[in-house]
């Protein structure tokens, strides 16, 4: 009969001391998929799969400008890790460079590490580590949760742009040339009284 009409079919069990739900209570989710089901009408065993289809989040981090904050459309990239000290590593990723974002896809229900491996050109690489914990409670970042904008979990991680010169600035060019012509007129009035004192001894 299960062979006949199997197709659509949902097995459900609230009974505790039920196998599947002591395989689950024993964390033995591989036992919880499939178990053996005897039917009785024609004393024949029929072999039903039962699977549990894992809950899979997707993770967006959005790039910015600590000063403008502005996205960072460029390339960068993210290690995910199991351990906090990241040497654990799961994958890196790389960035959409015209959304500025990096996605972490399909990951379970986890506590996970996030580093910087890449930074974008012209930016300081960030040594910040995120503590990412997914459960049924929400997503977390850090330890606070962040909420989801269509299906979609998304956080900010800011770099800060490497300082240069500012060739435009001519300021240091003038405290070079008023010590310069310091100088000079240290070293004429020194000449000039040492000619004063060998024409007096003279």
């Amino acid at each position: 009969m299960l062979e006949k009409y199997h197709e659509g079919l949902i097995c459900l069990s609230a009974c505790l001391a039920g196998s599947v739900n002591q395989a689950l209570l024993n964390g033995d989710n591989e036992k919880a998929e499939e178990i053996e089901f005897t039917v009785s009408e024609d004393k024949e065993t029929q072999r039903v799969e039962m699977k549990d289809m894992p809950i899979l989040t997707d993770v967006t981090l959005v790039k910015l400008d600590s000063k403008t904050k502005e996205t960072i459309k460029a390339d960068f990239t993210f290690g995910i890790y199991k351990d906090e000290n990241c040497t654990d590593l799961i994958q890196e990723v790389n960035s959409d460079n015209e959304k500025g974002t990096i996605t972490f896809k399909d990951l379970r229900y986890g506590t996970f590490y996030i580093k910087e491996v890449k930074a974008p050109n012209g930016y300081v690489k960030s040594d910040k580590v995120i503590k990412l914990e997914i459960n049924d409670k929400g997503v977390f970042v850090d330890g606070t949760q962040i909420e989801s904008k269509d299906d979609i979990y998304s956080f900010d991680f800011e770099n800060a742009p490497i300082e240069t010169p500012n060739t435009g600035d001519e300021s240091h060019l003038k405290l070079i040339g008023g010590i310069m012509l310091l100088s000079v007129l240290g070293i004429a009035l020194l000449g000039t009284k040492l000619y004063k004192k060998n024409k007096e001894d003279k």
